[in-house]
């Protein structure tokens, strides 16, 4: 197909696949990014001009993709005109394919016309933006989608998997584990799941669709919240978590009340001295100036939170963690989430924590925490961040989108 490249029989299956929807669901290592890779090539040079949209959950997401995709016409002997900034665009002759991020709902997306569109980590895209925003956009072509992801819980990526299984025409689906590429060694698969849960490793190597049996946030919870449109309005507060060891250092910075918040941003970084974290932590902090910001001190934070202070972010408390404080914090953070009061960034990091974080029964009680070896630094941020919140003015109601005045 492309000088150098060989499909393996996974991705063979997608490329012949003719169905308008097709959903690929595999694991980790499997190839997705080179089969979308060579999808967008041979589409853009097809005889006809084609309009070809990638879309994932984060800008640097969709930059993998697009990128390869470069590769491969190379490959194939052509040289497009390539614009990274300010938007990822490639025109190939009268063709053209754009690179874009899902998040703030796809905004940016809506009033485009596309011939084919992708969707990487779909699973992670919220269920608006595909069928309210992208799939419009294949009515007057009669163009084709493409939803490729790891599994994340049963919700609508799992259900257009099982209508492909059932339909196979209008729906075309297949789940592929990772160990069905050929390239990937035994050795790292046995690795990987040495170092996670045994329900982790067949969500992410065995791209299983798996209950939420143990899940501390549910994913509905979740992809609810990534829908919400709550006021932009409120006091503005973070929580912010050190790293140690080889963790991140986290912050999450929200605005709103306990009532009904919105994230305004989720980050995390490692690799730094603390030196270098202050610098990151202050120049953000007074960014967005919060009124309040949680940090955790427990081991390494009274230096810190003093280096905070000089950096004059005198509205930082320390926080010292106890088994009691985690479990509240965590409780209520995923009150928040179930009752529709917490609206989310589409951020990749942050919704596989989420999804990942889980309530594992021992004999001393009950430990929260990412499973197997997945970080929860941003988990925890968060919750800093919701506890932070102060309560709604009296006489004010937040709902899932509106706020409304109780009068006497």
């Amino acid at each position: 197909m492309f000088s150098g490249w060989r499909p393996h029989a996974g991705q063979l299956a997608f490329l012949s696949a003719d169905a308008p929807v097709r959903v690929l669901a595999c694991g980790r290592r499997w190839g997705k990014t080179e089969v979308i890779a060579a999808e967008i090539a041979r589409t853009l040079l097809s005889v006809a001009p084609r309009s070809v949209l990638l879309v994932a959950p984060s800008q640097e997401q969709a930059l993998l993709g697009f990128e390869r995709a470069i590769e491969f016409l190379h490959r194939a002997g052509v040289r497009p005109t390539v614009r990274r900034s300010p938007a990822p665009t490639l025109r190939l002759g009268d063709s053209r394919l754009w690179a874009r991020s899902a998040a703030r709902g796809g905004t940016l997306l809506r009033g485009r016309k596309a011939h084919l569109i992708l969707v990487d980590e779909a699973a992670y895209v919220p269920e608006p933006v595909v069928t309210e925003v992208l799939m419009p956009m294949l009515a007057d072509t009669g163009g084709k989608l493409a939803l490729v992801s790891t599994p994340r819980g049963k919700n609508y990526f799992y259900r257009l998997y099982q209508q492909g299984q059932e339909d196979g025409v209008r729906v075309w689906s297949l789940r592929s584990p990772s160990w069905h590429n050929p390239l990937l060694s035994p050795t790292v698969l046995q690795m990987q799941a040495s170092m996670m849960s045994a329900r982790q490793f067949q969500v992410e190597y065995g791209a299983m669709f798996l209950d939420d049996a143990g899940q501390v946030f549910r994913t509905e919870w979740v992809d609810c919240a990534l829908q919400l449109n709550l006021p932009d309005e409120g006091l503005t507060v973070a929580g912010l978590d050190w790293a140690r060891r080889q963790d991140y250092t986290a912050l999450a910075i929200l605005r709103g009340s306990r009532q009904g918040a919105k994230l305004l941003l989720i980050r995390r970084w490692q690799g730094l001295s603390w030196r270098e974290h202050i610098e990151v932590v202050a120049e953000l902090l007074h960014l967005y100036q919060p009124v309040r910001v949680l940090c955790d001190r427990t081991g390494v934070g009274d230096p810190l939170l003093e280096a905070l202070h000089e950096a004059g972010i005198l509205q930082a408390e320390g926080v010292v963690f106890t088994q009691t404080l985690k479990r509240n914090l965590i409780d209520h953070l995923a009150l928040m989430l179930e009752q529709g009061k917490l609206q989310l960034l589409p951020d990749p990091a942050l919704l596989n924590e989420l999804y990942h974080f889980e309530a594992t029964p021992t004999e001393r009680g009950t430990r929260l925490q990412g499973s197997g070896g997945t970080h929860d630094d941003l988990v925890i941020a968060l919750a800093l961040a919701t506890w932070g919140l102060p309560q709604a003015p009296a006489g004010i109601i937040q709902t899932s989108g509106q706020t409304r005045v109780e009068r006497g």
